[in-house]
Order: structure tokens, then sequence, then C-alpha cells
């Protein structure tokens, strides 16, 4: 399922343009990632590609087809997006993850769970029927987004949009995300939104953006090659990181 933006440009308010005529290609069973600072329009994009935010001026396109044509409720059978932010219902895990299939057996919920590493933490408790508090304040960060994702697992469509859906969380959940990621990337097509770099590096293309525009794309090795905005970010952030490592805490 392709997906294609050309000379896009979008404003929350009128004298304040967010995307300032963007192009990306996101072709079927591609995994490309959109980076760049905060600030810089990434979400904004995925807003619009989700069909949220439409009043954009360019074409988006879905299959070749305009998103302005395609009706939310059939483009929500065709894109799943899973945020920083992912919304958790007071009630059960069982009555969270049928929310991304509401015809999901038991067996289908267990083994979402344990592709995202969370059945084994819920098996000390009810399994499924371990109660869930408004927002998921009864689980940690890492767990909530976790369990968001077994409930995406579950919506099963072509296309999967992970908009910072590693910021705030343990080193370990943050891993077991990309893991999913990484997987779910050789049968799907998968948009990675990120500000940290160090989880795009495997992308089939990266698209860098500054200010509401696309400056850079191409593939890890050929960006830090050319030695503009991503390559700086990059070892910017790796300086960091390691410092972090070196520094005792």
């Amino acid at each position: 399922m392709d997906i294609l933006f050309k000379d896009v440009h979008f404003s929350y308010e009128e004298d304040r343009e967010i995307l300032k005529g963007i192009s990306m290609e996101f072709p079927a069973g591609s995994f490309t990632s959109v980076v760049g600072t905060s600030g810089c329009g990434k979400s904004t994009a995925a807003s619009v590609m989700m069909g949220r935010s439409r009043n954009y001026t360019g074409s988006v396109s879905v299959e070749g087809k305009e998103l302005a044509a395609v009706r939310e409720s059939d483009l929500m059978e065709q894109i799943t997006l899973v945020s920083h932010n992912s919304y958790l219902f007071k009630g059960t895990v069982a009555d969270n993850l049928r929310m991304g299939n509401p015809e999901a057996d038991t067996e289908e919920m267990e083994a979402a769970l344990k592709k995202v590493n969370l059945w084994g933490f819920l098996c000390t408790h009810q399994g499924l029927e371990t109660p869930v508090l408004e927002k998921g304040s009864n689980f940690s960060g890492g767990q909530c987004q976790r369990l968001a994702i077994a409930r995406a697992l579950l919506h099963d469509t072509p296309v999967y949009i992970f908009d910072e859906a590693t910021s705030n969380i343990d080193a370990e959940s943050e891993e077991m995300i990309m893991d999913v990621i990484h997987s779910l990337a050789k049968t799907k097509t998968i948009i990675l939104i990120s500000h940290r770099l160090a989880n795009v590096v495997k992308s089939d293309r990266i698209y860098m953006l500054k200010d509401g525009c696309a400056i850079e794309s191409g593939t890890h090795r050929q960006l830090l090659e050319k030695g503009g905005g991503y390559a700086e970010l990059y070892r910017s952030q790796m300086e960091l990181e390691q410092y972090g490592k070196e520094v005792p805490a």
C-alpha cells in the first residue's frame, strides 16, 4: 500500500505554516523513518497521513487515491497509528485488546502479549482479566506502551505508523518495541517517526525534517556520508549517549 506526499503544506493557524511543501514516498512493504528535532513537523505529517488534519494543500495519496476522497473509517482499516501517549481504557487487559480486534480470541490475545513480552508479567496477576485503571495508571509507562502495541498488532492493518512510540519509557521496553517493529517490517509497511536516530538505522529510507521542510533523504549510511544535518544530529546523540554510559549515576 503506497502512500505519497507531494508538495504538502499544512497550517494549524493561518500565519504559522507547519509543513512547508514536503514531498515523501512510503512504498508498500517498505520501512521508512521520518526524523528531526522537536517541532520540525514529524507528528503533523503523521496526523495528515491518518486523515486527522485534512485542510492541507498539495497532494497526499493512498494507493493512488487522494486522501481527501478516502473515508476515515476506510483509512483506519488500512493504517494503525501507535503514538507515544496511546490511551488505555478502564476495564481489563482483554477489554483493551479487543478494541484492536473485537473478534480476537484468547489464543490470539495471548500471542500478541507474548510478542511484546508482557504475558509473563500478566500471568503473575490475573492474565487477560488483569484490571486496567484509567490511562493504565496501575502499569508502568513501558508496560502501557507494550499493551498498546499488542492491541495494535491485533488490529492487523497493512500500514503501521509509530509516532515517537518509544519516547519516555525504560530502555528494556524500548528495545522490546523496536524488536517488534523490525519483525513487523518483514510483512507490513512501517513508518517510524522518531527523534532518536539510533532507532532508525535499519530503515530502507530516512527523511530528515527541519522547520517543516524535508531537507535530506536516503539510507542511514548515505546520510552519514553526506555529512549534513542528519549526520550532525546522529553524531551528537551518539556522543551524548556514550557520555551517559561513562559517567557513573
